[in-house]
Parts: C-alpha cells; structure tokens; sequence
C-alpha cells in the first residue's frame, strides 16, 4: 500500500482551496485534508491544536486568509486576527509537532513604489490594513516555525467564487462599457495554475532538508500585466471562446474612491522560487483560457 503525504489545509472555501480540490483530484500520492473556519478556527490556539494534535499531517498549508482588502479597512480587528493571529497559531502549533508549514501571502506587503520587480529582499511597507495584516502573518510564521515557505503571490483570479475576471465578465453579460485602472500593475495569477504549483512544492518538500530552504519566496504568473491590460486580455478570449464581451477603456487609479488605498506597481521576481523548484507559470493566454473554460455557463454567455 502506497503511503500518502497528508496535507492539512486551513481555508476550505476560498478559490484557491477550491483549485486546489481540482488539481489534487487525480494525485493519488498527497492526501489533502480541508478545513472550513468551523471546523479549524486559526484565530484559535485550542482549536489549531486539536486539529493537528489529531490529524498528525505532514504538512500544515495556510489558505486561511481576510482577502477583501476595502473590508479591511473596516474591520481591521478581523484582518488582523485571520491574517496575522491565525497565521501565527498554525505556525507555532505545527512547530511542536516538527511539521512544516507553507503560508500563502500577498504583493500588498509592499508600497508599490519600486520601478522594478520587488524581489524578496526588498523592504515591506504595505499601504493598508490589508497589507500589514499580512505581513504580520509573514513574520510569525517565519519567527514561530523554522521549517517554512511563506509564497507571495498576486491578483488570484479562478473559476470559483468572486474575483476580478468574474467580476469583469458578469458586467459584460450586462453589456456595460467598464473603465478599468491602467496605473495598477502586478502579476495576474490563475488559482489553478498556482495549486497545482502548490502540489508539485509539497512534492519536492518532502522528505527533504530544510536547512537551506525555509523562507520566503514569491510566486506568481510571470507576465506583469496593468488591471486595463488584463481586463482587454480576458475580454478577447472570452469573445474567441463565444463568450460575452464588452467595450474597456483605460482609467486612473484616482478616478475611484476606495476605502483601502491601493499600491500601484507591485510586480513579483520568481526568480530565487524557479532557481530553487524549477516550476514555471504557462503563459498567461492559456492561464485565461483555462479559467474560462472551467466558469460556470451563466458566466459565459449572455442572458
């Protein structure tokens, strides 16, 4: 009998869970465990402990997370306890047990000021709650558990649940015109491509020696793309693929009033991720295609 690696997963309802359900369907070598905040409550000690006390997994991976970054604003308390607490409780949980765990983080740990991909030594200095909730999450896991890999990664888009490449063709199902900021810029990143990125890492991490590799590193899409750029890119293959389309004009940032202020250029080097994997993104047309494909009927054609 083949002996699986057993992976905890803490977030059970987000997209990238959700993906990961998908690309983990045919992997008969890793066993994924998922866990909804009722069951797994991070913000939690008693209840990350008991869970892992029981499930004794091989690796710990942190989906759990407080997304909606205007929401932080609001309701900082809340980012803070999901994003920084939480992340902190797994870590140091799974640490008395010696299991590694791999959390997922975002750009938003930095300012957006920088010409030039951020690499993972450049400095954080997020710009909101959003960003500082995560980068909190960051610095426990990485001071609470010495066997770790904290993953940045950007602009999660997928078939599930809402994001900006849902969100965009639900409006041209309804044929409006958008105006979308041109003055953003980041990594647009498939949620499918990104977890089967996350099962062939737990492949390569285990077993392994954590010496030299506990740290942070980034991972996503490689194409660095404006909101305006992307939105144009997926409105065209939806419009080869018979889905809706709609007329996208370029906006500035200061056009819209948010609550959470937004980081304007935070484009992510993978350079030390691939110098160390060796996995690489598809280019991003097929990352698209594939998102679309997978969206569900009524967010394909127009009613």
């Amino acid at each position: 009998m083949t002996v699986r690696t057993r992976v905890l997963v803490a977030g059970k309802n987000g997209q990238l869970s959700k993906s990961l359900k998908v690309a983990s369907a045919a992997a008969t070598d890793l066993e994924f465990c998922f866990f909804d905040r009722h069951a797994l409550d991070v913000t939690k000690a008693q209840s990350c402990s008991a869970i892992i006390d029981r499930l004794r997994p091989d690796f710990v991976l942190n989906l759990a997370a407080y997304t909606s970054v205007d929401d932080a604003e609001r309701f900082p308390d809340d980012a803070h306890s999901v994003n920084g607490v939480g992340a902190g409780n797994l870590a140091q949980i799974s640490a008395v047990h010696d299991i590694p765990i791999i959390h997922i983080s975002t750009d938003y740990v930095f300012d957006g000021e920088k010409r030039s991909p951020y690499d993972e030594t450049d400095r954080t200095n997020p710009v909101n709650t959003y960003g500082m909730s995560k980068l909190a999450g960051e610095n426990s896991v990485s001071r609470l558990n010495p066997k770790h890999i904290v993953l940045r990664t950007a602009w999660l888009y997928s078939p599930f649940g809402s994001n900006f490449v849902s969100w965009l063709l639900s409006m041209a199902v309804e044929g409006r015109p958008l105006r979308i900021v041109a003055d953003q810029v980041g990594n647009p990143t498939s949620a499918l491509d990104l977890a089967k990125s996350l099962a062939d890492l737990i492949r390569q991490l285990d077993n392994t020696d954590w010496t030299n590799l506990s740290g942070t590193y980034h991972l996503a899409a490689p194409e660095p793309l404006s909101r305006f750029q992307w939105a144009k890119r997926v409105v065209a293959l939806s419009g080869e693929l018979y889905g809706p389309t709609c007329q996208v004009s370029a906006a500035a940032t200061t056009e819209f009033a948010t609550p959470a202020t937004r980081p304007l250029r935070t484009v992510l080097s993978m350079d030390k991720f691939q110098n160390t994997f060796g996995l690489k993104f598809p280019p991003i047309e097929q990352s698209i295609g594939d998102v679309l494909q997978a969206l569900p009927r009524s967010r394909k054609v127009a009613q």
